[in-house]
């Protein structure tokens, strides 16, 4: 039952974020996917529908750490404690960008910039842990590997984002959307899989009685 809640947890707050970024993005006269970034969508003053992207911001940093711990409940594999340490530190992150928009700091500590990173960095190596930690509680081999090609397409992302200054190979948004929707689409693989696995274990349950 845990696993079946922690698991919705992750398709809430991945359709949630996608509604969220669809609707934001619509309503922002010459936003683009691949130039701009996504947190511009967060931005008050700039974006029609900021305090909507924000709640979804809000949503992630709430549902992935606690789907996780759900999720990982009992388990024990080698790596969860490590993978709900990037959970949280995924979902600080997203608290981070919510309240603490994109622009000028003051002069102050970039909290947004910092949420960023934490938000980006520590949900990707969440979900190629994690990845290594359902394998060990009955993911399939299919599982894992899509599950650990998305997690090094983000970290890939990740590090294209933050090499390729001049953005010769990708624009910005693209190098963002890479890192950011590698965790979002990964939550909810795991979720749906989960789910689906669950459904036929008590459809089977009778007959094997």
């Amino acid at each position: 039952m845990t696993l079946r809640i922690g698991a919705l947890s992750w398709v809430v707050s991945a359709l949630t974020y996608f509604v969220a970024e669809a609707v934001a993005a619509a309503a922002m006269p010459r936003y683009g996917y691949a130039t701009d970034y996504i947190s511009t969508l967060g931005a008050p003053g700039l974006s029609p529908l900021a305090p909507l992207m924000n709640a979804a911001f809000v949503v992630q940093a709430i549902l992935f750490p606690v789907g996780a711990a759900l999720m990982v409940k009992g388990s024990r594999a080698s790596k969860a404690s490590a993978f709900l340490v990037f959970a949280v530190l995924n979902g600080i992150g997203n608290f981070l960008v919510a309240t603490w928009h994109s622009g000028p700091s003051g002069g102050g500590p970039d909290w947004h910039g910092v949420g960023a990173f934490l938000a980006i960095a520590g949900g990707n190596v969440a979900i190629l842990l994690g990845s290594f930690v359902f394998r060990r509680t009955g993911g399939s081999g299919a599982y894992f590997a899509v599950g650990v090609a998305l997690g090094a397409l983000g970290v890939a992302c990740f590090l294209g984002l933050t090499l390729d200054t001049s953005l010769t190979i990708l624009p910005i948004g693209a190098w963002e959307r890479g890192c950011v929707y590698s965790i979002y689409v990964s939550q909810a693989v795991t979720a749906v899989y989960f789910l689906r696995r669950s459904r036929r274990s008590v459809e089977l349950a009778p007959q094997a009685a």
